[in-house]
């Protein structure tokens, strides 16, 4: 095997079997390789040290050196890879993709000994042109740091023309920068600024959209869920108090908060939403806070999507008729029954599923 002999000296051209001391050493050697050699590429598969270790505690691995983290890594070049278009959008303009089946890539793993990371494999033929330009177009080397970027949003906060804002991070960093990046540094920031800042939404909603919003926290002044109605909402839910769907929905949100939302039916037998709350966990306190808010509703009926809030319910609103929805009656029905779980055949199994089902669908006791 080839060693390196010196940190400070780094060969722009790797070779298969080249060693390296550390991750980091090679990283600095490969960064050297890339804005010589004008590619680029991305890590594609990898195990570290620490996860093989934690499944063969006793391995050959457990004395590998700290400092090669990875047990191995593939790396492969930014423009391997093939764009599939989905069958419905077979017909459909072409959208740019960076990927045109480029074999290039160069793979690495821990020495038998443990204290080295060795090329295995490499491959440096490219299918697609290689220079400087391109090299600077693609979007790693159009990253620019923190600092840059600091600087960027307050001129962007001053109303800076762009064009000359782009002009000067470009003077400035030596890397190409679209008026594209400039954008989502903006969005990025926008979203970075505004995410988890729950007073500056309660103001914009009670502000902009004019909405009753009531929030909840702990003892500790933790957020635990929060309530909004706005005035149609509150007009459609007095409208039409007789029946209420009550349902629920995770990873809707960025913060993958429970989403509540109370839906009513009107004269025309559409749905008009009723209140809309955004609920930290599902625990009892927390469930009984949010229904809590229709108590002002003198009588209703009140159907569920599932039958983990019915314990709250009943507790919060004792004489109100509560009704499991007929979607999730029939999706409990046919997980339940199973030849598995009650011992029948699957005849039986059908017959019944179909006797169920005609007798849901019925439209009086004289017909099936």
């Amino acid at each position: 095997m080839k060693k390196r002999k010196s940190h400070d000296n780094y060969n722009i051209n790797m070779k298969l079997l080249d060693t390296f001391k550390s991750f980091e050493e090679f990283e600095s050697c490969f960064e050297v390789y890339k804005n010589t050699n004008y590619v680029d590429y991305f890590i594609k598969d990898c195990k570290t040290l620490a996860s093989i270790n934690a499944k063969y505690p006793n391995g050959i691995m457990v004395t590998a050196l700290i400092a090669l983290k990875y047990y191995y890594i593939k790396f492969c070049c930014v423009h391997g890879g093939s764009h599939k278009n989905k069958l419905h959008l077979t017909n459909a303009s072409h959208r740019n993709t960076m990927r045109q089946g480029c074999e290039a890539g160069i793979y690495l793993r821990v020495s038998d000994d443990g204290k080295s990371l060795v090329i295995t494999k490499m491959t440096e033929i490219h299918n697609h042109e290689i220079s400087r330009v391109l090299y600077s177009h693609l979007p790693n080397q159009r990253k620019i740091n923190p600092a840059k970027k600091v600087i960027t949003l307050e001129l962007m906060d001053l109303k800076a023309n762009k064009k000359m804002i782009q002009n000067k991070i470009m003077n400035d960093s030596g890397r190409i920068i679209t008026l594209k990046d400039l954008s989502n540094i903006r969005t990025t920031a926008r979203k970075h600024d505004s995410i988890n800042n729950i007073v500056e939404v309660i103001n914009k909603l009670k502000t902009k959209h004019n909405c009753n919003v009531e929030v909840s926290t702990d003892e500790a002044n933790n957020f635990n869920g929060i309530f909004i109605q706005d005035r149609f909402i509150a007009e459609s839910i007095h409208a039409f108090p007789e029946v209420v769907f009550a349902d629920a929905t995770n990873k809707l949100i960025d913060l993958r908060l429970p989403v509540y939302v109370l839906v009513t039916e009107d004269g025309n037998g559409q749905s008009e939403i009723a209140e809309i709350g955004l609920l930290v966990n599902e625990e009892e306190q927390t469930l009984r806070w949010f229904f809590k808010r229709l108590k002002n509703l003198i009588q209703f009926q009140l159907i569920l999507g599932d039958m983990k809030e019915r314990k709250v319910i009943k507790q919060v609103f004792p004489e109100v008729s509560l009704t499991i929805c007929l979607f999730h009656t029939l999706r409990t029905i046919n997980r339940e029954i199973t030849c598995d779980k009650r011992n029948v055949t699957h005849d039986e199994r059908d017959s019944t599923k179909e006797i169920i089902q005609n007798l849901v669908y019925c439209k009086s006791e004289f017909t099936t």
